[in-house]
């Protein structure tokens, strides 16, 4: 799953975020960040919506950081 910041200034720190919840988040951008998700089955499924939890909390934490998912389907 593709994350796109629209301040790159909080690249690092959403990184960080997902990595601290035991997430593999890779930065492959100034503006954007990988999440390693399952890509298929109940645990993809599972995985996306815990993913979509997370970052609910980050929008709460730092509503200035606009985050739009890409989902790649």
């Amino acid at each position: 799953m593709r994350l796109h910041l629209s301040d790159p200034s909080y690249t690092q720190k959403l990184a960080a975020f997902f990595q601290g919840l035991g997430q593999k988040a890779l930065v492959s951008g100034p503006d954007q960040i990988e999440v390693v998700v399952p890509e298929r089955g109940l645990k993809g499924a599972s995985a996306r919506i815990e993913l979509e939890i997370y970052l609910r909390v980050w929008r709460v934490l730092y509503p200035d950081a606009s985050v739009a998912v890409e989902n790649g389907d």
